[in-house]
């Protein structure tokens, strides 16, 4: 990718967002502050634990196993869905998952009587389609459940961390995202 092209749905490149993101002395602050205090935590916590080396390798042994063996337990994955009634969907790219997904929507607001609005659980991959942003194109609006999640779609924001989406930002600011938004949030605008 060249170096003025975004490496993320529309985000600058990183060289470029890196500059300004260094410029921003209250994302520095916001981010300083939130990383000192995850490390504090995560410090007191590993304290606890006497075998933590042990435990952090076993993990990582069980991820890397499960990375290499990944096709069989997504047929696993696939058979216990189905056995239980469900119905597997599998898309090769963003495009096509993201037309599998709004075309259930529409197809569970049938007639187009029920407003076409879906509840969402926190999801990076979801992230990483653009899902919202395929779903508000088809006139299909997206509620977050997560907590940081919606903090990052009431701001029109881009999540920062993929455990921790809204570090970016300090309280103050989601008090006001907050203030700004929350009256008219999960209300249908007025009919014309």
């Amino acid at each position: 990718m060249s170096g003025t092209s975004g490496t993320y749905l529309g985000m600058p490149a990183f060289p470029a967002a890196a500059r300004e993101a260094v410029g921003n002395e209250t994302l520095r602050r916001n981010l300083r502050h939130a990383t000192h205090t995850i490390r504090d935590k995560r410090a007191k916590a590993v304290a606890e634990l006497d075998d933590w080396e042990q435990l952090r390798a076993a993990g990582k042994d069980v991820k890397d196993r499960t990375l290499r063996h990944l096709d069989h337990y997504l047929v696993q994955l696939e058979e216990s869905v189905t056995a239980a009634g469900g119905t597997v969907h599998w898309a090769a790219d963003a495009e096509e998952a993201n037309r599998i997904v709004t075309g259930l929507v529409k197809a569970a607001v049938g007639d187009g009587t029920r407003e076409h609005e879906v509840v969402k659980v926190k999801s990076m991959a979801t992230q990483e389609i653009g899902l919202n942003e395929a779903l508000e194109a088809e006139g299909i609006r997206a509620y977050e459940t997560d907590l940081a999640e919606l903090i990052v779609q009431l701001g029109d924001d881009r999540p920062s961390h993929i455990l921790v989406p809204a570090i970016h930002r300090n309280r103050g600011e989601i008090r006001d995202i907050f203030e700004r938004e929350m009256g008219s949030w999960g209300r249908a605008p007025p009919r014309g």
